[in-house]
Formats: structure tokens, sequence, C-alpha cells
């Protein structure tokens, strides 16, 4: 369990027999975001998968190496993290869809994360 401070309205939370004393610690301990902990709560009263990945065909993209300007990434994630951007963002601008403007604001990235790299 985490040593540090916690609201006084907290509420507790308990995922697959680990205690936590809020969301917010428990969302960090588990690399998610303290609203999906909230909202799987109200949408079906049970953590137990709260922090585990998906399997399946919608996980199917996750390891696909993707390679931009100089850049080869493990995958969309890892390309995103690095680039400082979100995964829906990277998604939008990768759009065979994607406007003239989304994708000259990708090359800005790359270019960005290429000038972070040179130094």
């Amino acid at each position: 369990m985490a040593t540090e401070a916690v609201h006084g309205n907290s509420m507790p939370v308990v995922i697959r027999g680990q205690h936590y004393p809020s969301q917010r610690v428990a969302a960090q301990a588990l690399g998610v975001k303290k609203s999906s902990i909230s909202t799987m709560l109200s949408r079906k009263g049970d953590l137990s998968t709260c922090g585990l990945r998906k399997t399946g065909l919608q996980n199917r993209h996750s390891r696909i190496p993707l390679k931009l300007g100089p850049f080869m990434f493990e995958s969309r994630v890892q390309a995103a993290q690095e680039l400082g951007i979100s995964r829906d963002q990277l998604k939008r601008w990768l759009s065979k869809n994607a406007s003239k403007t989304q994708r000259e604001m990708l090359m800005s990235a790359v270019m960005r994360l290429s000038a972070r790299m040179a130094t």
C-alpha cells in the first residue's frame, strides 16, 4: 500500500486483493487513469480487470512496428509516448482521412523528437 498523503474524502478500493487508500493511488499503481477506476465501478461494480490489458481482436495492433521518418517504434503506444502526444491523436494523424494539416502536425512532432534526440 502506498504511504503518500490521502484526502480525507478518499474512497479506499480493493483490486485483486490489493488494498489502496484511494482511487488515485490505485490508478497510479496500476498505470491507469483515475476515471478508469470510477467508470468501472459505476458500470460494472467490479474492479477485477482494472489495469489488465485487453486481449483478442481489440488489441491486435498493440505491437505492430511503426516507422515515422527516421524512427522505428515497437508500437503506436510507444510512438505516441515518445512524440509527446496521445494515442488517439496519433491515430487521427495516421488515419487515411487525416487532413493535410494533421499530417503536417505529425511530421512536426517527428521533427521535434529528432531535435530532442540530437541534443
